[in-house]
């Protein structure tokens, strides 16, 4: 508990810069709104960019005269490749750094019994769940070492992957989430000593 006087936690992010993926609906969209509450500047992520560039233009409507806030960076994390890369620069490019990732991208998935799950719907969901966040934070975490800069990596997960919270049919689901705790776990391993 803070002592009487103390600041609140949330202060010490004033001036930050956080990249959010899944940024254009549900947790991701309020991640954005309450980082820019403390002070962040939020590089919001996603696919759809209507979305983002309406949720940038409130955000941007109530800030101060200094600047955007939020800047809109049109992301697919299961896109892979050069253009995953391309978007992470840009999204360095808006305001020439990332201080914090919050990994929030992610899909549910359909639910199917493993017997019957099409090999097309796994894919599709261990892209986006674990591949995409393993190269978000790939690219991220090389530009923060390269500009020798600290920062954090945060990934959303779920209790399903902590195998406390069974849902029948959704063994992609849970079973991508399981690899995003223990990914999670080994990359801090090796960032730990930047």
């Amino acid at each position: 508990m803070a002592s009487a006087g103390a600041p609140p936690p949330w202060s010490r992010l004033e001036g930050q810069v956080v990249l959010v993926t899944g940024a254009s609906s549900g947790i991701g969209r309020d991640f954005c709104l309450d980082l820019a509450r403390a002070g962040c500047r939020v590089v919001a992520a996603a696919r759809r960019a209507d979305r983002l560039r309406s949720l940038c233009d409130e955000i941007n409507a109530s800030a101060a005269a200094d600047g955007p806030r939020a800047v809109a960076v049109e992301l697919d994390v299961a896109a892979g490749g050069s253009a995953l890369e391309a978007a992470v620069q840009r999204a360095w490019d808006a305001f020439g750094r990332i201080d914090v990732l919050i990994n929030n991208a992610g899909i549910r998935g359909a639910v199917h019994s493993p017997l019957d799950w099409p090999e097309d719907e796994w894919d599709k969901l261990i892209k986006t769940n674990l591949t995409g966040l393993w190269l978000v934070a790939k690219h991220v975490c090389r530009r923060m070492r390269d500009a020798k800069l600290k920062g954090s990596v945060i990934n959303i997960s779920s209790i399903a992957g902590l195998n406390r919270g069974h849902l029948p049919g959704s063994i992609g689901y849970a079973s991508s989430k399981s690899a995003v705790h223990y990914a999670t776990k080994v990359v801090l391993m090796f960032l730990i000593k930047h």
